[in-house]
């Protein structure tokens, strides 16, 4: 295995950084990974090493790349960060020693749905899939502006709290410990938007963020989704919805798992999801040959 980090973009003085993991031969299709979190809190490092091996070893490079985190910025600006990455790989693959430029997108939750933005931009370079863990395909989901059910059972996260976690300048890396409690703030508020968008946004400022089955669905490109049918933040009837809305696609599924099932588990699920996700990138290139 190697690993090459290299700077994508400069955005005001924040370096964007990217891994980009490579088995002991270097092949044609590149997996591009967007974390989680909300938008809010995460990291480019925290998809599973177990998980990057099971690409390596069925032949895909891995490639983790940052983005800046709300509320610092806002949500314009991350979607910024990565149609940057994508534009940065197209360019420059061939002097990252990559045989060609074909990649596949791949995100976990807010991650996803960057993913699948991206996928159905016609001003970007077209993946050849899109891998969706337990993403949404649109900021205007009812769920993303009530106050959810679950993180209500915590302990109440406050304004004040909630202001003091916020900085002065923007960061592309939110760790658990100092950001999480922001994402359970906005859940338990119903306040998600206002802290991606700001506080006074409006419906045009939306509607480049919402993918209409009717409209947006049929141009995506192979997806493969997984998902909790117990999945306590993002509701299961998102990965529904996309799946029975595209030409070409498949869901996994787990029981009485948690949202983020492939991460605090370590039992089979998360093996089997992957597993299932590249015999379907398999047969996405077989098709395509």
């Amino acid at each position: 295995m190697e690993q090459k980090t290299f700077t994508f973009a400069e955005k005001n003085g924040i370096i964007l950084s990217a891994d980009l993991i490579t088995g002991k031969e270097k092949t044609s299709q590149t997996i591009i990974y967007f974390h989680g979190g909300g938008l809010l809190y995460g990291s480019r490092h925290d998809l599973n090493d177990a998980y990057i091996g099971q690409f390596l070893e069925n032949g895909f490079n891995v490639l983790l790349a940052d983005y800046r985190l709300a509320p610092e910025v806002k949500l314009p600006d991350i979607y910024e960060d990565a149609s940057d990455l994508i534009l940065f790989f197209r360019h420059h693959a061939e002097s990252l020693g990559l045989p060609d430029k074909e990649f596949i997108l791949f995100g976990q939750s807010s991650g996803a749905f960057l993913a699948l933005m991206l996928a159905s931009d016609p001003m970007l370079p077209r993946p050849c899939a899109v891998l969706s863990f337990y993403g949404y395909s649109s900021v205007s989901a009812p769920w993303l502006r009530e106050r959810n059910k679950y993180f209500n059972t915590f302990p109440l996260i406050s304004e004040s709290l909630k202001n003091a976690m916020i900085r002065q300048t923007p960061l592309t890396v939110g760790s658990v410990d100092t950001r999480y409690p922001l994402y359970v703030y906005s859940r338990q508020s119903g306040k998600w938007l206002d802290l991606v968008f700001g506080e006074h946004y409006s419906k045009q400022d939306l509607e480049p963020f919402e993918l209409d089955p009717e409209r947006d669905f049929h141009f995506l490109p192979p997806v493969f989704l997984a998902h909790s049918f117990a999945d306590e933040d993002v509701p299961i009837e998102e990965s529904e919805k996309i799946k029975n809305g595209t030409l070409t696609s498949e869901l996994f599924t787990v029981r009485d798992l948690p949202h983020d099932f492939d991460t605090h588990t370590a039992g089979a699920e998360g093996r089997m999801a992957y597993d299932a996700a590249i015999r379907f990138l398999h047969d996405v290139q077989k098709k395509n040959q």
